[in-house]
């Protein structure tokens, strides 16, 4: 346990131990990647029930009287597109069109938004709202809360009845991305029915001192505790993009495919004037699936070649799909390209792939 000593803990550090899980570092947390086995983990959440802690994730609070007028500014998807007591999935983007950061912005009321942020991004999204707050004529307030909140996901086909039974009514009552106020065992916090797996399911924004109690009595209901890897493979069948891999700072925000949290009548946002000229110009490349039928899986950092072994692209994603039981991921490839099959090179040999749908499931 030494090699993690220098990571940050969740509230839930102990949970995890007391439950078996393997800690291991990811992005400087200590978090469990598995508990009993990643394969039984994801097989649980698409038939049943699982339970991941994401409380490394950062939470952010914008009030005042432009709070809902700064927020649509920032970012590219439109707040218009909602009421209170919902959420929006939305790009944080730089002026030339690429990703600080991919975001839900959930609304409370026009002076009142919370925001969920990644959690390798927390300290430069705060840095990025605050300075464009500071630039700006907005009458509004940006606070940190992250370190105030851990985030429980609890996500599979039968969630919602554990859901009921700790917060009776309350997700019945919500449309997805839809979020209530919520108290457990005297702490506050948000309900919100949202989630990274493809699944029904929801995530639960509490306060640190009763997330503890609330993980441990969620698995003594039966719900399985899951690991980051089976958190992975679960987005990845699903073709869910992820920040550090088909999204970063160099990756404009239509070329993954979201262009549709892209809204190009929004009077103006940060971002709006290169995304229109990109649009405008044409792309250069495109996120595709692909499935690998023999191994080694490919993996983030192998690269697509042309039949000359020169590189033409890379992949973003890889991982094993325990539901289709053969490798799947995602990559860029150039935009002209075509064809059904792509070569990969691979740390240990050159393999041939199948391109395919970006949602495998």
């Amino acid at each position: 346990m030494s090699s993690l000593e220098h990571c940050k803990k969740t509230a839930l550090y102990e949970n995890h131990v007391k439950h078996g899980g393997r800690i291991v570092d990811f992005a400087g947390w200590a978090l469990p990647v598995q508990y009993e086995s990643m394969i039984k983990e994801h097989t649980a959440v698409r038939e049943a029930a699982g339970v991941f802690d994401c409380s490394h994730m950062g939470q952010f609070f914008v009030s005042g009287p432009d709070a809902y007028k700064f927020v649509n500014y920032m970012i590219s998807n439109n707040l218009d597109k909602i009421e209170p007591g919902r959420g929006l999935y939305t790009g944080l983007l730089y002026e030339n069109g690429t990703f600080v950061d991919d975001i839900i912005v959930y609304l409370k009321s026009a002076e009142d938004i919370f925001i969920v942020v990644n959690a390798a991004n927390i300290e430069k999204d705060f840095e990025w709202f605050t300075k464009q707050l500071e630039a700006s004529s907005f009458d509004a307030k940006v606070e940190n809360k992250s370190a105030d909140y851990s985030l429980l996901a609890v996500q599979g086909p039968t969630a919602p009845d554990f859901i009921d039974k700790f917060f009776p009514g309350v997700y019945g009552g919500l449309k997805t991305f839809g979020h209530a106020e919520i108290s457990f065992e005297g702490g506050s916090g948000f309900l919100c029915r949202t989630g990274y797996t493809g699944e029904a399911g929801v995530e639960l924004i509490v306060e640190n001192s009763v997330a503890p109690q609330l993980l441990d009595a969620l698995i003594e209901a039966g719900v399985v505790p899951c690991g980051l890897g089976s958190r992975n493979s679960l987005r990845l069948e699903k073709g869910f993009s992820l920040y550090g891999h088909e999204i970063t700072n160099e990756t404009n925000a239509i070329e993954p495919g979201l262009s549709w949290v892209c809204d190009l009548s929004k009077e103006n946002f940060i971002g709006k004037d290169a995304l229109v000229k990109i649009k405008e110009e044409g792309l250069k490349r495109k996120l595709v699936g692909f499935k690998a039928s023999v191994r080694p899986i490919p993996r983030e950092g192998d690269k697509f070649v042309d039949a000359d072994g020169n590189e033409i692209g890379f992949i973003t994603s890889g991982s094993m799909s325990p539901v289709l039981n053969c490798g799947i991921g995602l990559g860029y490839l150039p935009k002209s390209f075509e064809g059904s099959t792509v070569q990969v090179q691979t740390r240990r040999k050159l393999m041939e792939v199948e391109l395919c749908k970006r949602i495998f499931l």
